[in-house]
């Protein structure tokens, strides 16, 4: 009998622009990664503001996660900045995956994160990911999906309840996530499901078995 291959801790990292934007995209699935002993980072490029990063903190203790906030970022005027990458390429070091969210954004701040992104792993083969937003644009086109129960809707729920300053967001209700859900769902033969982007995905074959050879 094959022996079942031993356990590894992943270190995934979700980049987030504002809080809030990493829960929204990816929230269900970073909250699966951290109940399955994977170490879940959010990286968060606008940490400047500390009641939100407050809030950013209790959101990712909800999920499971850790933060991590670039002191230097600001909601409205994020740069694409040397200090910046060399920041994200501290946090993503170790990283198997990185989530992130996709290039074609029509807020400033989204697409300043995404070419950080892309600048930190510019010499990286670690997965990537693009995760959808609010704001993404119609070139979105998920590749990959995570079905999303009810058990992850409702962690990813709580955690996007911690964002108390956000309450008024529409997109943030639990109705519009529901329907979200349900709409990625139906694509990709779910009832309901998170919706991603695929870049890069490292393929590993498995060890041969011994077969007294």
């Amino acid at each position: 009998m094959d022996e079942k291959r031993p356990f590894r801790s992943l270190d995934v990292v979700a980049v987030s622009p504002h809080p809030d934007d990493a829960e929204y995209g990816a929230g269900s699935l970073l909250a699966a990664y951290a109940a399955n002993g994977h170490r879940v980072t959010i990286a968060l490029m606008t940490g400047g503001d500390e009641i939100r990063l407050t809030e950013a903190k209790s959101a990712a203790a909800v999920l499971g996660a850790e933060l991590v906030g670039d002191p230097t970022g600001r909601d409205g005027g994020l740069a694409v900045t040397r200090a910046r990458v060399r920041w994200l390429e501290e946090h993503i070091a170790t990283a198997d995956m990185v989530f992130a969210p996709h290039p074609d954004d029509t807020h400033q701040d989204h697409r300043a994160t995404t070419a950080i992104v892309s600048a930190a792993l510019r010499r990286s083969a670690v997965g990537l990911s693009w995760y959808r937003t609010p704001s993404s644009g119609q070139s979105f086109t998920p590749t990959a999906f995570f079905r999303v129960t009810d058990h992850f809707a409702s962690v990813r729920l709580r955690a996007i309840e911690m964002h108390h300053t956000q309450s008024d967001r529409p997109y943030l209700r639990p109705e519009h996530l529901a329907l979200k859900d349900a709409w990625f769902g139906w694509l990709s033969g779910h009832l309901a499901a998170e919706p991603f982007q695929v870049v890069r995905h490292q393929y590993t074959t498995l060890p041969a078995p011994d077969r007294g050879h």
